[in-house]
């Protein structure tokens, strides 16, 4: 096992324990998670759209180059295509198989990490009765986009150890955010805390059955990581465009969209360093 792939599941792993971060996130005052939430959601904004085209996408393009100089005669039209499939395919994801998965997280235009607060401030989620079909659903949406993570990173960990670091951290500030609400929507939908901390944990875990799979299909075809880079890069613009980037436009508050904006700009700007610094493979 060569350094990348270590270093890919090694990663993997990490992102797939944010899982874990539920149980300390519940105990904390609403307004602190407040402030956490508005920090991570504007720098995850930036760093998952630098990712995108700074990162991805032109690491799709060198592959394309490279298989191109090995006789592939693959027009560059066909980048783009799958650029816009993965676009597509992650709009189709949310739309279907994440409509409880994202929108169980409200009710009634209020966020289920915050449907109540204990006396010392902190988060307390009232738990159902039985367990509901949306927790179920939740944690089988929140398992493919788990797959999903997994792959990206594997793939951009084969492509690169500069290019792994940056996917990495564009993931990770995604997920630290949707974690939160993962852990909350299970309490919510009738688990215990425990069992709402074991199975988040083990739907995290998906993301290594993701990089397995993206290992093996790497040895078969080189092509699939032209695919895969140019496939996530769609779906990192789809994630930053019209998923994160609404709840920036949420914002009212002229002096928070202010920082919101540089928080964001930060984000992209990390990125764009690291692409720029990091030597490439």
């Amino acid at each position: 096992m060569n350094v990348e792939v270590l270093l890919g599941f090694i990663m993997i792993l990490v992102i797939g324990s944010l899982s874990l971060i539920g149980l300390f996130m519940i105990s904390i005052r609403e307004t602190t998670l407040d402030k956490i939430l508005f920090i991570l959601v504007a720098f995850a904004t930036g760093t998952i759209l630098a990712s995108a085209l700074f990162d991805l996408i032109p690491e799709s393009l060198h592959h394309l180059e490279e298989l191109n100089a090995d006789g592939a005669a693959i027009a560059e039209s066909a980048l783009f295509i799958l650029v816009i499939f993965g676009y597509v395919m992650f709009f189709i994801i949310e739309r279907f198989i994440y409509w409880f998965h994202g929108h169980a997280h409200e009710k009634e235009d209020q966020l289920v990490c915050y449907a109540g607060i204990d006396e010392g401030g902190g988060m307390a989620i009232k738990r159902s009765n039985s367990i509901k079909s949306f927790a179920f659903l939740n944690l089988i949406g929140d398992g493919l986009h788990n797959f999903l993570d997994g792959i990206i990173i594997m793939v951009a960990f084969l492509s690169g150890i500069r290019n792994g670091v940056i996917v990495t951290l564009a993931v990770a500030f995604h997920e630290f955010p949707q974690e939160i609400g993962d852990f909350g929507i299970l309490i919510y939908g009738g688990f215990s805390k425990k069992k709402a901390l074991f199975f988040n944990f083990l739907s995290g875990m998906v993301a290594l059955i993701g990089g397995l799979f993206a290992l093996v299909l790497s040895d078969v075809s080189e092509i699939f990581n032209f695919f895969f880079l140019a496939f996530s890069g769609g779906g990192f613009l789809y994630l930053a465009s019209t998923e994160l980037m609404p709840e920036l436009l949420k914002q009212k508050d002229l002096k928070k969209s202010i920082i919101q904006a540089l928080i964001f700009v930060s984000g992209l700007i990390l990125i764009i360093s690291l692409v720029l610094l990091l030597p490439h493979e």
